[in-house]
């Protein structure tokens, strides 16, 4: 079976979460649109809305006919992870560490740059050891053990 995540169901992800952002509730997405902003076929996006549907990453208003029809009603904030438009714990810790380090290159005094160092490097650890966790668990979930 072909893996559609990539090249088929993230980009009409996207596509859905930006229109979603830029309509602030006044307006919802038809697949259609979608379609056009992608550049997929109307029938691929339709596949690829079903299968986020499926995941509980967005909820669709169906119609009879074509899907070109179907309008998106909400995102998941897992949809928005997905997307990077909401940060992941990995991602937040990951920031964090990043500024710790960048505040220890400022700090003139060297203990509290030392101490600022030490936490990055710490909080770099934790995101590391988080993003192990969270894949194996994954991972584990999809063989079923």
């Amino acid at each position: 079976m072909e893996n559609t995540w990539a090249t088929r169901d993230l980009p009409v992800l996207d596509a859905i979460v930006q229109y979603l952002d830029k309509a602030a509730g006044y307006s919802f997405p038809e697949l259609g649109d979608i379609a056009e902003r992608t550049e997929l076929d109307v029938s691929d996006v339709g596949r690829a809305a079903l299968a986020l549907e499926s995941d509980h990453l967005i909820e669709l208003g169906k119609s009879a006919g074509d899907p070109g029809s179907w309008h998106v009603k909400r995102v998941s904030g897992e949809a928005r992870r997905m997307v990077g438009q909401w940060p992941t714990a990995e991602q937040f810790v990951d920031e964090l560490a990043q500024r710790l380090s960048a505040a220890a290159d400022e700090e003139p005094d060297p203990e509290r740059r030392g101490r600022l160092r030490e936490l990055a490097s710490s909080a770099g650890d934790v995101a590391r050891n988080v993003f192990v966790d969270v894949t194996s668990a994954v991972i584990s979930k999809q063989m079923g053990t």
